[in-house]
């Protein structure tokens, strides 16, 4: 059948054949297929199906649209900001019975563990049918770590944490908004939001896979959100 090149990948190229999808594989694929077998009963990630005869991990296709950036106004509503931390709760609480597997994946455990992480829990990675959140793709860096550390991610991609969008007034509202939806609290996100920019800017300039983002400056866009975050929210 033919290949469709799926746009949107930031390290691999991942293409479509019929309903399933085929990516690259590493030392960390069989934790990962672990994990979506794990997540298999919810219906809101991929279902991995081996490998095909060139090397690449074969997973079910998601239908629907992913949230790329610039992210279009209708996914911007606090319905789906709620929906979305709804679905991430979902997904962290079924992971929990795999928080005990620290090794073999991509990159090293975030302590305390207590889920499986996403690690990229962004709206480029969740799909949506008809303005609605229905899953989640793209688990190949699917870390074990603190439920915060894909919260503070999510929060800063979604709310969101720059002063393209919003006020720091409505930021902080929508944040709340979104740790009620989980149910957890907004205190202390700010730092926890600075955290995982900080890991960002440290993955892009010395890991070697990440020379396209490298070359377009990902690292000094988000220096300058960690700039406007640790100026309004730091302390919250």
């Amino acid at each position: 059948m033919e290949e469709e090149l799926l746009t949107g990948g930031g390290l691999n190229e991942v293409v479509r054949i019929g309903a399933t999808v085929r990516r690259p594989t590493g030392p960390w694929t069989p934790n990962v297929h672990r994990l979506l077998e794990h997540l298999a009963p919810l219906g809101l990630s991929p279902a991995p199906h081996g490998i095909d005869e060139r090397g690449r991990e074969v997973l079910s296709y998601l239908e629907g649209e992913v949230g790329h950036p610039p992210l279009p106004e209708e996914l911007r509503s606090d319905r789906v900001l709620v929906e979305v931390a709804r679905l991430a709760r979902r997904l962290h609480d079924a992971s929990a019975g795999l928080a005990h597997l620290r090794e073999g994946w991509r990159f090293p455990p975030v302590e305390p563990v207590e889920v499986i992480c996403h690690n990229d829990l962004a709206p480029y990675n969740v799909v949506f049918r008809e303005g609605s959140p229905v899953g989640v793709i793209d688990f190949d860096t699917a870390r074990p770590g603190p439920r915060w550390w894909d919260l503070a991610y999510t929060a800063y991609c979604l709310v969101p944490f720059s002063p393209e969008f919003g006020t720091p007034d409505e930021q902080r509202r929508r944040a709340g908004l979104f740790c009620a939806a989980y149910g957890t609290s907004a205190e202390g996100l700010g730092g926890r939001v600075l955290a995982r920019l900080d890991d960002m800017v440290a993955m892009i300039r010395e890991l070697p896979e990440f020379h396209r983002q490298r070359e377009e400056g990902h690292d000094t866009y988000y220096l300058a959100h960690a700039e406007y975050v640790r100026a309004h929210f730091q302390d919250r």
